[in-house]
């Protein structure tokens, strides 16, 4: 159930509080990240993933 909930976008600490765990740690060993949110979440966040933006060139602006 905690996957579940994590996987769809709960908050790990709002699983915490639902699961009623005092400790982070005991919630984790709950909280499997899945293979595709781990991708998922490589390709939104990570900087090397990101289309890179277009520079300007001043030598095409001057001409």
């Amino acid at each position: 159930m905690a996957t579940l909930m994590h996987d769809n976008g709960a908050d790990i600490r709002t699983v915490q509080a639902i699961l009623g765990h005092e400790k982070l740690d005991t919630t984790q060993i709950y909280t499997r990240v899945s293979l595709k949110k781990q991708l998922d979440t490589h390709s939104q966040t990570h900087p090397a993933e990101r289309p890179s933006q277009p520079t300007a060139n001043p030598q095409l602006e001057a001409e």
